[in-house]
């Protein structure tokens, strides 16, 4: 058997005696120059690996990333309860945080504003180069107290972030390294983020015939903005521009929120980030958000409505609301797709355009409806020129699509929704990511622990799961991902941690990647088979200098074992009788090996494992052969690499005969 189908993706069936293949970790490639039957039609390829970037303070979830659309200069992203501005050399700068602290957020922008929402809320950020100070310092009481300054300058107006540090803190007077603050709280020393005012006025407010309305006398820096918050000694919190008056950045009248205060002329300040008001719009809240023709257009959850914004702006007219209508179903999450509007229900779907109408500018697409709905809000994800999400509709559940115009085709297997039955999956997440030409749908199952992989050019799934320390699998590393610098970044769903997906790096950030795959059924009718040798051509001389990453251990120059003591040399340990840094790692060539084992029994047992080099750094004609593997009726092999090396399967051969029976 030349080629037997040992490369291939993972397709688990209901009853594993059909079919139990895996792909975990590596990802099928297919060369179209070759035909069927040639050596290296299908070769498996290693996932991307996970290179550190940064990591937040905070180290909580990354629940959200977002390249700004107008020049992409910077990364805004959402750890915990901040919101980051991520620079070109990954330096981070708290911008603003939000109510919230856990769950997936939904962020887009329209080249002026970035606007987020959490479910419960909806926020804004005006969009700038962060001129943020950062520092180490602490808060006793109402007293700041700075320890040493890193970058910048503290200033009167200016709003404090940090990890223990209360939302809405705002220096009110000081110098130097004592300052005070609005909220009396007491802090640790840490590492702090003072965001300066876009904008110092002197102004006063007013409410008449129920409309407030800030008048604004002189502007001593800056200049003001729709949606940006205003902050000030009589200024009641959470006040908002929301339209312009007389002015139009310097001085004149603005219109605010709706809510009535009288204060008399004083320096306030413009900051750009703001929690939108309860009174903004036609509800509170927002599910997912996404921009299209410049409007910011968002889910009111458990609803069947949505809201579209203002024009070019984050403010939203009380009338400015629709509901999804075709079917009583509730909307769950909407995408903008070539210029159209989806909105995706519990159970069914359609499609609106932009009609330039008042007060919603948005209107059904006759016949666009379709009787396919969606689980998982967050489940969509633009893919090519189109987008996938994990379906639903009144038959079932769980099916993932492709959207083909306005109809969903499926492109899941039944292996994949096999994974998924009886399974909780309304908190899928997902994502798409293009390397050299692939374009990969991603999509994790919190709940279930799993992570599949839909790469649209081969149509082929693969597994992408991270192995802990006991060799368990779990979901992959990533909750969400944005193109930044040229490289895509994604978000740990746990530490705060940013990745690039690197295609040289061979680990999850240092830690193995246990790549598995497990071939199909070989039989002939159930009749006896003799296995006598099994070859796997993998790229050659790609072994890595030094020993091997997890089997070695530095005893010291002088071990001692005691009476009552023992050593534990297991089997592929390598223990080293010296000090680390008296070895180093070009000394050693290290040998990576593949471990293979076998079911004889289509599945049910497995054999011990067996262990071959797949070749040093430089040995090109080496062989990965396994001899004398014994006989069976139905077998299945299996191969495991968990070196970090450029673990490529070109083929595999297999030599077998017939038996007598």
């Amino acid at each position: 058997m030349a080629e037997f189908g040992f490369v291939g993706a993972s397709y688990t069936a209901p009853s594993i005696y059909q079919n139990d293949q895996e792909c975990i970790n590596w990802r099928p490639e297919i060369d179209p120059t070759k035909a069927q039957g040639e050596r290296g039609v299908v070769s498996l390829y290693p996932t991307p690996g996970l290179t550190l970037l940064n990591t937040f303070p905070n180290k909580e979830s990354v629940r959200g990333l977002r390249t700004i659309s107008s020049g992409g200069s910077q990364l805004i992203a959402v750890c915990g309860a901040y919101v980051y501005a991520v620079s070109y050399n990954f330096q981070v700068s708290i911008i603003g945080q939000l109510l919230t602290s856990t769950g997936p957020v939904s962020i887009t922008d329209n080249g002026l504003y970035v606007y987020i929402v959490d479910g419960a809320n909806r926020y804004s950020w005006l969009i700038d180069s962060p001129d943020t100070t950062n520092f180490t310092g602490y808060i006793n009481g109402t007293t700041l107290n700075v320890v040493s300054v890193q970058q910048g300058n503290l200033s009167v107006g200016s709003q404090i972030f940090g990890v223990g540090v209360k939302q809405g803190t705002i220096i009110t007077s000081g110098s130097n390294y004592i300052w005070t603050v609005n909220q009396s709280q007491n802090t640790a020393v840490e590492s702090m983020t003072c965001d300066p005012p876009c904008c110092i006025f002197t102004g006063s407010i007013a409410t008449a015939a129920g409309v407030t309305t800030l008048t604004v006398s002189a502007v001593s820096s800056g200049s003001l903005s729709i949606g940006t918050t205003i902050i000030g000694a009589g200024v009641l919190t959470g006040t908002v521009i929301t339209a312009l008056g007389t002015g139009s950045g310097g001085t004149g009248t603005y219109i605010l929120n709706p809510v009535s205060q009288t204060v008399s002329s004083e320096t306030m300040y413009a900051h750009q980030f703001t929690i939108l008001p309860s009174t903004d719009g036609a509800f509170t809240g927002g599910g997912v958000v996404d921009v299209n023709d410049n409007y910011f257009i968002y889910t009111r959850p458990n609803s069947q409505q949505f809201a579209v914004s203002n024009l070019l702006s984050p403010i939203t007219n009380g009338l400015s609301y629709a509901s999804k209508f075709t079917s009583p179903d509730n909307l769950v999450s909407l995408i903008a797709n070539n210029g159209q509007l989806y909105l995706l229900g519990e159970k069914s779907s359609e499609v609106w355009n932009d009609q330039g109408t008042f007060p919603v500018a948005y209107q059904r697409i006759p016949g666009t409806s379709t009787q396919q709905g969606i689980i998982a809000p967050f489940s969509v994800a633009r893919v090519g020129n189109s987008f996938a999400y994990v379906s639903q509709n009144i038959r079932g559940q769980n099916q993932v699509v492709l959207i083909n115009g306005y109809i969903p085709q499926r492109i899941s297997t039944h292996a994949v929704e096999q994974s998924l039955l009886d399974q909780y999956t309304a908190d899928a997440i997902a994502y798409t990511y293009q390397l050299e030409g692939h374009e990969v749908y991603v999509v994790s199952f919190p709940t279930i622990d799993i992570t599949w992989a839909y790469d649209a050019t081969t149509q082929l799934w693969h597994k992408w799961l991270w192995v802990d320390n006991n060799n368990e699998y779990h979901r992959h590393r990533s909750n969400c991902a944005a193109v930044f610098q040229d490289i895509v970044v994604v978000g740990d769903w746990e530490n705060g941690n940013l990745y690039q997906l690197d295609q040289s790096n061979y680990t999850d950030n240092n830690h193995t990647v246990r790549r598995l795959r497990r071939a199909p059924h070989l039989t002939s009718d159930l009749q006896r088979q003799y296995f006598d040798e099994l070859q796997l051509q993998f790229q050659p001389g790609v072994g890595i200098q030094g020993f091997s990453r997890d089997r070695n251990t530095y005893l010291g120059n002088t071990y001692v074992i005691g009476a009552s003591s023992s050593l534990v040399i297991a089997y592929q340990d390598i223990d080293v009788l010296a000090d680390p840094n008296q070895i180093y790692t070009s000394d050693v060539l290290s040998k990576p090996q593949a471990m293979l084992r076998w079911s004889s029994d289509g599945g049910s047992t497995w054999s011990k494992e067996y262990w071959q080099e797949i070749g040093q750094q430089g040995k090109y004609t080496h062989r990965a052969i396994w001899r004398r593997l014994g006989w069976s009726r139905d077998r299945i092999f299996e191969v495991v690499v968990s070196d970090p090396i450029k673990a490529v399967i070109v083929s595999a051969n297999l030599k077998a005969s017939a038996g007598d029976n």
